[in-house]
């Protein structure tokens, strides 16, 4: 029997690496430009989304548009606020809140390098030097605390969630990030597309969840935009349609 210094080495070392140059590039990122009503200013946000990425970030989505043009239509959404956009991908909420005078905004994604510089890029495009925004990696459900710092170690007047709740094995976590960021007078705008009608109930389990926490639910906007990928299966109109809920804590009244 051979002894451990004679055995053979079969590992397969460099044999199935692929050589320099062997693999395609991936996509460059690109430019999108999201134009907003006249007169607002600046009447053009700059989008920069990469060529690809597997947690979906190189879309600007749908929910996303539809949400800006709701801050645009109700400034009082931000104004003077602190905002917290969660898995923010293009993060054309938070640019918008920006130019609807947002006191302090907080851009998070997953903590992928390639994400946030992403993020920065878009941040960079439309306000650079910007001190009321700040850039930042956030595991949902997981260290809240150097999400809090960046506000002052305060919980945040408005949390921002756009096409997120499709993420159903995320959404306990999601929750515990809800719970855990927004102050007890603020609010958590949903906003979000059934991408599968066939699991349009599951999507809405995270609402469920919200209430079931003791948050109350209320529908603020549906808007049928188109949906975003013509070849997926399933009821078009289902997966064209954007909806937006806005999450709070109840209101106590005092005893008189």
């Amino acid at each position: 029997m051979a002894s451990d210094t004679d055995q053979e080495d079969f590992s397969f070392g460099e044999m199935f690496e692929e050589p320099a140059g062997y693999l395609p590039p991936p996509p460059p990122s690109k430019l999108v430009e999201y134009t907003r009503p006249s007169p607002l200013d600046p009447r053009t946000i700059k989008i920069n989304l990469l060529g690809t990425h597997p947690l979906w970030g190189h879309h600007l989505w749908n929910a996303s548009k539809v949400f800006a043009s709701y801050i645009d239509a109700n400034p009082q959404t931000v104004r003077n606020k602190s905002v917290l956009e969660l898995g923010a991908a293009g993060a054309l909420p938070s640019m918008i809140a920006c130019a609807q005078k947002a006191r302090r905004i907080v851009v998070t994604d997953y903590p992928d390098a390639d994400l946030l510089q992403n993020i920065q890029t878009t941040v960079d495009l439309n306000f650079p030097r910007s001190p009321i925004i700040s850039v930042a990696g956030h595991l949902w459900g997981h260290n809240i605390e150097n999400i809090l710092e960046l506000n002052g170690n305060h919980k945040y007047n408005v949390l921002v969630l756009c096409d997120l709740v499709f993420n159903h094995s995320e959404h306990a976590a999601l929750m515990r990030s809800v719970l855990g960021l927004l102050e007890k007078d603020g609010q958590a705008f949903v906003v979000f597309t059934h991408h599968r009608p066939w699991l349009v109930e599951q999507d809405l389990k995270f609402l469920e969840r919200a209430q079931s926490e003791g948050l109350v639910c209320e529908r603020i906007l549906e808007e049928y935009t188109g949906a975003m990928f013509d070849d997926d299966p399933g009821d078009e109109r289902v997966r064209g349609t954007v909806h937006g809920f806005v999450l709070s804590y109840p209101v106590i009244v005092a005893d008189q």
